[in-house]
């Protein structure tokens, strides 16, 4: 199936062989699933999490074996508003048109799908107003297209297919000059006339007209029903709606004939769709109109037609009766039924796309071949959280440097990714397309919450190399748009409670350690304002200005500049004074500060942490000693790629017991700590607090 996609194999082996009734990779038909009813798969996912991915597998494998149509409602829907006629156009028709164009011509072993009756309501909705040159363009490449793939007109060879001609005989028919200049009503007439006179016989155009005099509660013939459609459509607003609901029933119905009787007595293989980004608005409004249409109570024939979709982010509030069921649990049965008969959204089977796994990135990693640090595999799945782009493209990095020598986990960001660039640059433009858009959440990724990030903002202003103005909503609406945000809510003063972490304004671990890491990668040449010491005085010297409850980011500022002094005497002063509790909550936090560069800093942690520089505090008391040596330790070990030193998960433990022991009420509290601390920091996992707002400060993956 070409590129290897790892975990996703209960989709594209499992579940979706099972609804087509073929097997991805081989002539083999498979025992079909939901033999009177079809769930749409709709696969969920933040950007990067492989949705496209699994569509272009699904495509590689069934492309040209089955029917089988593949559209991007994204692009659709960034095309529609490319031209000036854009008001004219419907996302709705124009993705029908290109699912028509994929799925008519024939397969081998298979008959070409006629789309009897949604071909003329197509043609229909085409038309365009007298004079409108425009209109008349859009229409002859849409006719062309369409004749083309149905095998109603002349092969690309030929030109347009016949769509010259086509319209030109429309306008033919229009030659009465006392007819206005821009009316529609008789264009559409002469295209209705003309499509049933050349493309359907007989007894097929009764039919079709028979089912347009019917959608339309007999009040007209077919003919008319048609022209009706057409004026309708150009009406747009609610009268567009039923237009398009009227296509979509065209659509599956068509579809529905194709898939008869027979086909399933034979168990032929069901036609497919694939729709990517159906969580925008076009997106939206397709797969709206299919679950609508299979919804409905009076809907004789179902259709046999398999929809697996893509969409960024959950859609539980969209789709609330929909079943949602986890990737391995779909490895021998879907576990879908309808269980609202009335619901369009019960119509919905939800899979979440899951991170990977480490087991994954081991096997991404096969290839290699020289030799890897023994904690590699761990530190890329530190630093991705198993972020499928991320750990890909990692992952390919290593693999092509391996073999020219040893690979530092602490620099896998900064491994070359082709074209002369790395590959957390690779990443970011994948991640983050506009590179405006880059540019301002840079600096905004290093701050706590919406207030910090406007703190940076407002003091670096245009012409001194910060922020433009709009920079900072304009982002936080991206991150909001495109999922990159937990819904996490600031506090009363735009903050979060007493000195509580927050995730940070970028609430993404994987997509935060991006943006940090190129905020460390270009501080020696950004602009004053933009550089590392700039950016973090301001926001130390913000939550100063905030007051009370802030000590912990300001120490965290303060070490991310690499002043790591003033914070140890801050916090053996806080271990006197604050309740013990409080302190072991802030320590963490203030331990996960990102590292300056290298180029204005000497890593030295382990060795502060083992003690190898107690003596240069020799007129320090035991207390200040042993916070030097334990925030040191925590401050390297909350690194992604920090190398497992079992001394210093014992010493965490060793320090908190010493301490424990000189504090004047919190000595269980402590006690704790130093049992359970060491084996969550080996883990990777959040360490144990007693207050929520400082145990959501555990910021790993600032690589």
């Amino acid at each position: 199936m070409g590129t290897l996609l790892y975990a996703r194999d209960p989709l594209l082996h499992g579940l979706v062989p099972r609804l087509v009734g073929l097997a991805p990779d081989r002539r083999e038909l498979v025992p079909q699933e939901h033999r009177d009813d079809l769930p749409v798969t709709l696969v969920s996912g933040r950007h990067g999490m492989g949705g496209t991915a699994v569509l272009d597998a699904l495509d590689q494998a069934y492309r040209g074996r089955i029917p089988l149509g593949r559209v991007d409602a994204a692009r659709i829907e960034q095309a529609r508003w490319s031209g000036s006629a854009a008001a004219n156009t419907s996302a709705v028709v124009e993705i029908m048109e290109r699912l028509v164009c994929e799925l008519a011509p024939a397969v081998p072993g298979g008959a070409r799908i006629r789309f009897s009756r949604l071909l003329p309501g197509l043609f229909a909705v085409s038309s365009w107003h007298r004079g409108d040159e425009e209109e008349q363009a859009l229409a002859r490449g849409r006719i062309a297209r369409l004749l083309v793939a149905c095998g109603l007109g002349r092969s690309a060879e030929g030109g347009d297919g016949g769509g010259t001609d086509w319209t030109y005989d429309v306008s033919e028919r229009l030659a009465d000059p006392q007819q206005r200049q821009h009316d529609l009503a008789p264009v559409t007439e002469a295209v209705v006339q003309q499509y049933f006179a050349r493309h359907t016989r007989t007894r097929a155009e009764r039919f079709v007209q028979s089912w347009y005099h019917d959608r339309s509660s007999g009040s007209e013939d077919g003919e008319s029903a048609l022209i009706r459609l057409s004026l309708r459509f150009h009406q747009g607003g609610d009268f567009q709606d039923v237009v398009e609901r009227t296509l979509t029933a065209a659509f599956l119905e068509d579809l529905a004939d194709a898939y008869g009787r027979w086909q399933r007595v034979n168990r032929t293989p069901r036609p497919m769709i694939l729709l990517d980004d159906t969580h925008t608005e076009a997106g939206r409004r397709l797969l709206g109109l299919l679950l609508d249409h299979r919804a409905e109570s009076g809907t004789a024939v179902r259709d046999s037609l398999v929809v697996v979709a893509t969409r960024r982010g959950g859609a539980a509030s969209l789709y609330p009766d929909a079943t949602t069921r986890e990737l391995p649990e779909l490895t021998h049965v879907s576990g879908w039924k309808r269980n609202v008969a009335s619901s369009p959204s019960a119509g919905v089977l939800m899979v979440p796309l899951t991170p990977l796994s480490r087991s994954d990135l081991l096997l991404m990693l096969d290839p290699a071949q020289g030799p890897l640090p023994r904690h590699l595999p761990s530190a890329l799945h530190s630093l991705t959280r198993g972020h499928p782009l991320g750990s890909r493209v990692l992952c390919e990095a290593v693999v092509r440097a391996g073999g020219e020598g040893a690979v530092e986990p602490g620099a896998l960001l900064d491994l070359p990714a082709g074209e002369g660039r790395t590959a957390g640059e690779v990443l970011l433009e994948a991640l983050i397309p506009q590179p405006q858009l880059r540019a301002h959440l840079v600096p905004l990724a290093l701050a706590r919450d919406r207030a910090a990030a406007h703190a940076l903002s407002a003091v670096a202003v245009p012409g001194d190399g910060g922020l433009p103005a709009g920079g900072l909503p304009t982002a936080a609406l991206y991150l909001e748009e495109e999922h990159w945000t937990d819904g996490a809510e600031d506090g009363p003063d735009g903050g979060e409670a007493e000195g509580g972490a927050g995730a940070g304004f970028v609430t993404d671990p994987f997509l935060r350690a991006l943006l940090v890491h190129e905020a460390r990668r270009v501080c020696a040449v950004a602009e004053p304002g933009r550089r590392w010491a700039d950016l973090h005085g301001v926001l130390k010297e913000h939550h100063r200005e905030r007051g009370a409850g802030h000590e912990p980011d300001v120490l965290r500022h303060t070490l991310a500049l690499g002043d790591a002094e003033p914070v140890v005497g801050a916090l053996t002063e806080y271990f006197g004074d604050w309740p013990a509790d409080r302190w072991l909550n802030a320590l963490p936090y203030v331990a996960a500060a990102p590292r300056p560069p290298s180029e204005e800093w000497t890593d030295d942690r382990v060795e502060i942490a083992r003690g190898a520089h107690d003596l240069r505090y020799a007129d320090a008391d035991d207390i200040h000693r042993s916070v030097n040596r334990l925030l040191h330790a925590l401050w390297y070990l909350s690194e992604t790629y920090a190398e497992p030193l079992d001394d210093l998960y014992d010493d965490i433990g060793s320090e908190l017991a010493f301490l424990s022991m000189r504090h004047t009420s919190g000595r269980a509290v402590l006690n704790e700590a130093a049992r359970s601390w060491p084996a969550a920091v080996r883990e990777h996992r959040p360490w144990p607090t007693t207050r929520p707002e400082y145990g959501r400060g555990l910021l790993r993956g600032e690589e």
